[in-house]
């Protein structure tokens, strides 16, 4: 079981294929810059790290080869890396293993092949390497406070060849003993992302048991240095300690190189669908942009629904799908979606609306009431209510019960119905989508046990011309109620109620297209009708001016 410690080192992810390592450095005995130790492959021409060269000569070692050279004859050649025979060394180490740290930069990285280099002596070219064995990663200093969060595994050899440069003594370049390997192996600790820090990798080497070795040759570099080694010579667990070098003691650099990606920051760019009608069933959403990863488990892009994880699935670096449940979209509004990397890295966020359906009004019961009694409570029937839905009365909103996606219930109060008349019920959802319906007409009748009848006193103009435009007409009289109207030859008139005495109401200019009479009345909403008045429809007549 991994330590708690495990939450530096983050999740798995799926290893990229072969990889070899390009790995530069300062020449020591020649001032020029050092070509790669392996010939550049799938391996990035920018590793995600390189712990430093160990090529100190261009060149200059037999047949035209490159040199790794102590800097002088005492200070000793590579350390013991085998932790799977006893063999001897200068200092006693019989069995070891070796380590040294790297450090994760950006969002993190998702490695996916480490470069380790060896040699034994009295090998020719072909690399007599055979293992990278007990593989560990520590979040700290092996045997210094740091702890184990990830290991021992055996690396899988992707790689595993001779790297042009020889091991010499600095005073005997020519010797061709020791030709260093580079040995790259798959990301072996379950194919996991790293969080940005400083890690440490422990391995160990194994080779062909006839000849020494294998050896790690140490980087040329000085300040700084901080290369450990366990040493086994007694058995496990081991001792750990720094390694110096033989002599000179002071602490050596372990060359190695992590090939692999950085995480990027994921961009989102469009969702389809963009938006869905609340009470939806479970859909697929397309979110499309860039940077999005494929893994397995959480090491990998997740569609994040208002910051809750939805279950993703990776169709390319530009595209994801995500599962969107029923119970997702139950409630209008907006909804943030995000994308995240390993590591928590976060995607801008783009907004998915859900929307109310459009209602429709069909029927409502009662239809009518009668002026100046008790409040009712009014049933509306239509399609696409929502629990946010309300009825409105001549516009205002009154109190609503939801019943269910076809059924409401209004509270109409008694003042609603104090005066006969007509009001215009409507059904109104709130956005997002939403809307207002067609209105149907409720009837407030008269209270009156029977039909209150008008009586018209005059009319005027009580003589028209025949004409082409609409006029007005005034009614006076007595007992008019709000809501009565005016007739024209039993026609009903756009009415307008002024008062008890008096009403106007729009004639046509087709009602009156030639000359002769009209019949006008006055009908009550209780349906008591007034006397008829006649009015006189003549044409207009033009008296010629005889000048003399």
């Amino acid at each position: 079981m991994k330590p708690a410690s495990f939450n530096l080192f983050i999740r798995a992810m799926t290893a990229v294929g072969l990889v070899t390592v390009l790995f530069i450095g300062v020449g020591f005995i020649q001032p020029r810059m050092a070509r790669a130790n392996v010939p550049p492959s799938a391996c990035s021409a920018t590793p995600l790290f390189t712990n430093g060269t160990f090529v100190t000569g261009i060149g200059n070692g037999a047949g035209g080869a490159d040199t790794s050279s102590p800097v002088s004859p005492d200070t000793g050649f590579g350390y013991l890396a085998d932790p799977t025979r006893t063999q001897t060394t200068p200092d006693g180490v019989n069995r070891a293993r070796l380590a040294d740290d790297f450090t994760v930069t950006g969002n993190g990285w998702r490695p996916s092949a480490i470069t380790l280099y060896a040699y034994q002596i009295s090998s020719t070219t072909t690399s007599p390497i055979t293992g990278v064995v007990n593989l560990r990663l520590w979040n700290g200093p092996p045997g210094d406070g740091g702890t184990v969060i990830a290991g021992p595994v055996d690396g899988t050899i992707i790689s595993n060849q001779w790297t042009n440069v020889y091991r010499v003594p600095a005073n005997d370049l020519l010797q061709t003993g020791r030709p260093i390997m580079a040995v790259t192996i798959q990301w072996p600790f379950g194919n996991a992302s790293l969080l940005p820090g400083t890690y440490w990798l422990e391995w160990g080497i194994a080779g062909d048991p006839a000849l020494l070795g294998p050896w790690t040759p140490p980087t040329n570099a000085a300040a700084g240095d901080n290369a450990r080694q366990l040493n086994l010579t007694g058995g496990d667990p081991g001792t750990w300690a720094p390694r110096a070098d033989y002599s000179s003691g002071r602490v050596v650099g372990l060359p190695f190189v992590i090939c692999g990606d950085s995480i990027p920051t994921p961009q989102m760019t469009s969702l389809s669908p963009s938006s869905a009608t609340v009470g939806g069933s479970t859909f697929t959403l397309i979110v499309n942009g860039s940077g999005f990863i494929n893994g397995s488990g959480s090491d990998r892009s997740i569609v994040y629904w208002n910051g809750s994880p939805r279950p993703t699935t990776f169709v390319s670096s530009t595209q994801l799908t995500a599962a969107i449940d029923a119970s997702d979209i139950a409630t209008a509004g907006t909804v943030d979606v995000t994308v995240v990397n390993p590591g928590n890295v976060t995607s801008n966020a783009a907004t998915f609306t859900i929307e109310n359906p459009a209602p429709t009004l069909t029927s409502m019961s009662p239809t009518t009431a009668t002026a100046g009694g008790a409040g009712v409570t009014l049933t509306v029937t239509g399609t696409n209510f929502v629990s946010g839905s309300v009825v409105r009365w001549n516009g205002s909103d009154r109190p609503t019960t939801f019943g269910s996606a076809t059924t409401l219930q209004a509270s109409i109060p008694a003042s609603d119905l104090a005066t006969a008349g007509t009001a215009s019920v409507t059904v109104f959802t709130p956005g997002p989508g939403g809307g207002e319906t067609s209105a149907l007409t409720f009837t407030i009748q008269s209270s009156n046990p029977s039909p209150t009848i008008p009586t018209i006193t005059n009319v005027s103009p009580d003589s028209i011309t025949v004409g082409t435009t609409d006029i007005t007409l005034t009614i006076n009289g007595n007992n008019f109620e709000n809501g009565a109207v005016v007739r024209w030859n039993s026609t009903a008139l756009a009415t307008t109620f002024v008062s008890a005495t008096q009403l106007t109401a729009t004639l046509p200019a087709a009602q009156r297209s030639g000359a002769g009479t009209g019949n006008i009345t006055v009908v009550n909403p209780g349906g008591g009708e007034s006397n008829t008045v006649t009015a006189t429809i003549r044409y207009h007549v033009s008296v010629p001016i005889i000048m003399r």
